[in-house]
């Protein structure tokens, strides 16, 4: 029977880029502490008074939610805690997600605020399907997501956004930023994205340094309830594909995703970050968000969706 590392006990989850057998116990504290280290090491939560958490009803966000509840309370009491969840209106799908959102967050006792798409702004992701943007509707995806959660928290007076980006997330996006050579979005990949912008809330992601498995477990840990399907959009995407890539390197180099994430963070990031200038925000001439442009990309994405069902209509 395998032997926890750290207590002796019967061992439940193996930590592969460590070579670690943990059991239940001193795998939630391990995970907890990992959590914890990597929000004092940014300063995180300096200064922050409410936190909304972005939860899709996925396990890397529902687990997110948990630990960041749990720290909350016993490290941070001064902190309020709080999710955002947008419903993207994929038939079969959206409903699963809300329903796991709205489960966890009555374990937990914590505020939920769910933005439903159609009923909010007229539309559902699989409409983008009918715009140009269709072979990249996971990107659109992301515009939309990116959009209304800073909006969202924004008017929900929250002044950080957590985000469950994890260490495989990070890293598929650092391969292909770095493939391209996009020096102006690679400045971008942080730990934490900070703003003085009151309409653009600071951007955290707690989970940065922890892998996909990881958070797995974590929710396996705490019997949470798991989204058993993916969304049906992203098949055939070319982020699944660097992703499968990536833990391909990682069998044959262990440890592959943190040595290329530490290398970007403390080695790279600093001296892009001296390079790049920051980039002038103004407001979108549309909806007065902030914007690196006259109208802002959320804005011209429905723009484009608005034409194309102008063109449908009789």
């Amino acid at each position: 029977m395998p032997i926890c590392k750290l207590c002796g006990g019967p061992a439940a989850y193996f930590i592969e880029h460590s070579k670690m057998m943990l059991c239940r116990e001193c795998f939630i504290k391990y995970y907890e502490r990992k959590v914890y280290n990597t929000v004092m090491k940014h300063g995180m939560l300096r200064g922050a008074g409410r936190v909304a958490i972005a939860v899709s009803g996925g396990k890397d966000s529902t687990a997110l939610l948990t630990a960041m509840s749990k720290l909350a309370r016993e490290k941070f009491p001064g902190i309020e805690v709080m999710a955002i969840h947008i419903n993207l209106g994929i038939e079969g799908y959206s409903e699963k997600c809300q329903e796991i959102v709205e489960r966890v967050c009555e374990n937990l006792g914590v505020e939920l605020v769910i933005h439903d798409l159609f009923s909010a702004e007229g539309y559902r992701i699989p409409d983008l399907r009918s715009t140009p943007l269709r072979r990249r509707i996971c990107g659109a995806c992301g515009t939309v997501k990116r959009y209304l959660m800073n909006r969202l928290a924004y008017e929900l007076g929250a002044d950080r956004l957590a985000t469950g980006h994890n260490l495989d997330d990070v890293v598929e996006l650092l391969f292909e930023l770095y493939l391209r050579g996009s020096v102006e979005d690679l400045v971008r990949v942080k730990p934490i994205s900070r703003s003085d912008n009151p309409k653009l809330v600071t951007k955290i992601k707690p989970l940065i340094e922890l892998t996909e498995r990881e958070n797995l477990y974590y929710a396996l840990a705490h019997e949470m309830p798991i989204l058993d399907s993916s969304c049906p959009l992203v098949e055939g995407s070319r982020m699944l594909r660097r992703k499968r890539l990536i833990d391909l390197i990682e069998r044959e180099i262990t440890g592959f995703k943190h040595m290329l994430y530490k290398s970007h963070v403390k080695r790279i990031l600093p001296r892009l970050e001296k390079s790049v200038a920051e980039p002038n925000l103004v407001e979108c001439e549309r909806c007065g968000m902030p914007s690196l442009a006259s109208r802002c990309s959320y804005c011209k994405l429905i723009s484009m969706l608005a034409a194309r069902s102008a063109e449908s209509s009789p």
